[in-house]
């Protein structure tokens, strides 16, 4: 196991000429016992940024550098990293070790420095094995400034109180990003989602439409050893049969929307792959303008699911929701278990059409496990179809019965390919139609499920494949609510990592609803009970700044689920080619339903923001230009409000250190013209 020593906190003061700083420049050297000893370096530079160094060294000697910050840079905090190498007659000697520097100028012409270095274990490979030979004490230390003065400092080996971004949590969770001009945003995204997952590794794919790069900002994380990043270009995922590169918006010939789209899918597939090529466990496929946090029980959630119909009320299975030529809200299903004929002629076991009632039922409320009442005061519960036919589908074929792989419905008309065809001989994997008798499609379908058989316009049988065997379990609502009593607030110390583990460990894929925050903000709002940490501004953050949200559960304004997938438990085939959608991005994997809100352990905020932000992108699609189209997006969310996230922020600083803290958010909600 990695052992750490430090040396003790010591002030450097020294004469600055005006307001520059002189440089510092951090050495830690380690021993292994023997007589090797490796360094590792750490130039402060002159931008604030971390600067990451390698160098060649023998056994007493090592690069320096030496910089002078500006008079504009007076005031940052810098900090350097690097790593040390060097080799002997007997073995390989790798030492690797970080510092940070804060200074301040004052009218004196003073400047103050505070140095802390923290040297890991060195390791030692000699031969084709490897060995890791432990650093019983910090040798020493040493800085010089623009002056050349050198200081050694020398101390004993200390425990060192740090956090797992320092020491690397091989328990995080990993990301799939692609960005667009996303600077402003991306330093609060990488925070949060440090604290929150805790994310730990980040695969970054960059749009060639965006006019910004990330680097910069991705570099403070990987630098200081707290995130493991990589950055991938189009030629990494996305080959030029697929149609990698700028699409080209001035020709009519080229789809630029469906070129983005398929960037994505490509993308995330070889993103889950490469991650499960690492060992790693979950990934979150989200964007930056979307926060996964918990999803606790409020008093504005839409209704509950019923496990079971109430006494008294029959269920309506087989059921859909649409809208008749008056606009009203219909709802067509199978009565069962009614008195022998309701108000209106329905009778029990037939194919009836229940029209809502508006004024008692929203039809934002026409959802399985519902109760819904109709226009004649009749009552209706709404069976969970996809669990029901779950609960009952047969693993395999029965004998005789051809099976139907890759259903696809178009309109009234089946597609799919067959296996085991005793009917017309066709070869196995054979891409076919079959001849349904069906008059609408959409409503035949409802009673579709794989597991289950389907009749063709001739009544001969097939067997559909039963592809949810992979899906996660289904949940009763009443274990569904339990586990939503149980979520932890934020702040408390959890993360989500905890309630993947704990709550959801039998899913590979777990699907989250996402709820709209908009733009409103009130004048008057009193300040919270839980103040941002000195130096920062709720205005430059997403989510400490909006809090009302659209009406939780209404897919019109939320739109599509995000998914967090553990490709520890997906085989490497399933990663082949483009995602099925990239909200669903395994079909064998992802529910066809997913949970309902008021049954979901966790959610994604999705912040609208400003429409300075909402429209910063170089995007290809031209919604995100439209004034029109984000104001009447940005309507629909001032339902309710809330702070569940709010105390993020406070819990990242006091985890990662004030400077540390500054530096990593630096720059966040600042929009440089890009033109």
């Amino acid at each position: 196991m990695v052992k750490q020593s430090s040396i003790k906190t010591t002030t450097w003061a020294d004469q600055a000429q005006g307001f520059d700083f002189p440089s510092k420049q951090h050495t830690a050297r380690g021993r292994t016992g023997g007589d090797e000893t490796a360094e590792a370096s750490h130039p402060q530079g002159n931008t604030g940024r971390i600067g990451n160094r390698y160098a060649s060294l023998d056994e007493t000697s090592g690069s320096v550098w030496d910089t002078t910050p500006s008079q504009e840079d007076s005031n940052r905090p810098y900090r350097g990293s690097g790593r040390g190498y060097g080799t002997s007659q007997r073995r390989e000697v790798y030492g690797r070790g970080w510092g940070h520097g804060r200074g301040r100028a004052d009218s004196r012409r003073n400047s103050t420095w505070e140095l802390v270095v923290i040297c890991e274990d060195l390791e030692a490979t000699q031969g084709g094995g490897g060995s890791l030979a432990n650093q019983d004490s910090l040798d020493g230390f040493s800085f010089s400034s623009t002056k050349q003065h050198i200081n050694i400092i020398r101390g004993d080996s200390v425990p060192v109180q740090t956090t797992k971004a320092r020491t690397g949590n091989t328990d995080g969770l990993s990301a799939c990003l692609l960005v667009n001009d996303e600077n402003p945003r991306l330093p609060e995204w990488l925070a949060y989602h440090y604290q929150m997952l805790p994310l730990r590794s980040l695969i970054v794919a960059v749009d060639p439409a965006s006019r910004s790069s990330p680097s910069e900002i991705l570099s403070r994380w990987k630098d200081m050893g707290m995130m493991e990043v990589d950055v991938w270009e189009d030629d990494d995922y996305f080959t030029e049969e697929q149609g990698s590169g700028l699409c080209d918006a001035t020709n009519p010939k080229v789809d630029c929307v469906k070129h983005h789209f398929n960037r994505q899918r490509y993308f995330v597939m070889k993103c889950m792959a490469d991650f499960k090529q690492r060992n790693k466990t979950w990934v979150l496929l989200v964007d930056v303008d979307e926060y996964v946090t918990f999803n606790q029980i409020r008093d504005d959630d839409p209704i509950a699911p019923l496990d079971e119909a109430p006494d008294g009320i029959p269920t309506l299975s087989d059921w859909k929701l649409h809208t008749n030529s008056f606009g009203g809200v219909v709802v067509d299903g199978l009565v069962n278990g009614a008195p022998s004929e309701l108000k209106n002629g329905m009778k029990d076991g037939n194919q009836n059409q229940v029209v809502v009632n508006n004024v008692i039922t929203k039809a934002n409320d026409v959802e399985y496990g519902n109760v819904i009442e109709d226009a004649s005061g009749n009552k209706f519960y709404l069976r969970d179809d996809i669990a029901s036919r779950d609960a009952t589908a047969m693993p395999n074929a029965p004998k005789g019965v051809p099976t139907l792989k890759d259903v696809m419905i178009i309109g009234t008309r089946l597609f799919a390919r067959i296996f085991n065809d005793a009917y017309d001989g066709n070869k196995n994997g054979e891409y076919i139609e079959i001849k349904m008798g069906w008059e609408n499609g959409d409503t035949a379908m409802r009673k579709f499920h794989g597991g289950h058989l389907i009749h063709d316009a001739k009544q001969k049988k097939y067997y559909v494949e039963r592809e949810q065997a992979s899906w996660p379990p289904h949940v009763s609502p009443k274990a569904a609510r339990n586990a939503r009593a149980r979520l932890p607030s934020v702040g408390d110390g959890n993360t989500i990592y905890d309630i993947l583990n704990n709550e959801l460990n039998e899913y590979p894929c777990v699907t989250m609803p996402r709820l709209l925050y908009g733009s409103y903000e009130e004048d008057d709002e009193k300040p919270r009970w839980n103040a941002d940490p000195i130096g920062y501004e709720d205005k430059d953050f997403v989510t400490l700044r909006y809090k009302w949200h659209a009406i939780k559960g209404v897919f019109d304004v939320n739109k599509y689920p995000k998914t967090i997938i553990d490709v520890s438990r997906v085989p490497m085939s399933a990663f082949d080619g483009k995602a099925f959608e990239i909200h669903r991005p395994l079909v064998k994997f992802c529910r066809k339903d997913p949970p309902r809100y008021s049954l979901s352990l966790l959610r994604v905020n999705h912040y609208a923001d400003s429409f300075e932000a909402f429209s910063y992108r170089h995007d290809s699609r031209s919604f995100r230009k439209s004034r029109q189209y984000y104001d009447e997006m940005v309507s629909k969310t001032t339902a309710a409000k809330d702070e569940d996230v709010f105390q993020w922020l406070q819990v990242f600083v006091e985890s990662v250190g004030e400077d540390e803290a500054q530096f990593l958010l630096s720059d966040a909600g600042r929009f440089a013209s890009l033109e």
